[in-house]
């Protein structure tokens, strides 16, 4: 069984490590990459393989950035976190939007996880089909 593959866009390391942290008591973690947030963030992706990306939602409208995310890459979960770390918003293409608001370490695990993102563990995600 393989573990899943994490990109983190535009945060710092402390809160990136917070989050693999948190994910580690869930679901073995394979790699982590990290990445700027930045205009070109889906060039960077094509052809990277991930389940996972998780970025900071600079303010309270959603990252034009993130937002095309999921339209080149259907094949990721898009997880943004406030700058403050007080909400969270998951998109999986195909399922509804999920918002935390003062959420737990372990109420982000359970969004995740009813999201879909373990079933990532059984086979792979490499973007563009492949």
């Amino acid at each position: 069984m393989r573990g899943i593959r994490i990109i983190v866009a535009g945060m710092s390391s402390l809160l990136g490590d917070m989050v693999a942290q948190t994910l580690a008591r869930k679901w073995r973690i394979e790699s982590i990459a990290r990445l700027e947030l930045s205009r070109d963030l889906a060039e960077h992706l094509d052809g990277m393989v991930a389940d996972l990306v998780v970025a900071e939602r600079v303010s309270g409208a959603s990252n034009g950035v993130t937002a095309d995310l999921l339209t080149i890459r259907p094949d990721i979960c898009l997880l943004e976190l406030s700058a403050n770390g007080r909400m969270a918003w998951f998109y999986r293409t195909g399922r509804p939007m999920a918002v935390l608001v003062d959420f737990s370490a372990q109420e982000l695990i359970d969004m995740l996880d009813s999201g879909g993102v373990g079933s990532f563990e059984d086979g792979a995600t490499r973007g563009n089909g492949a």
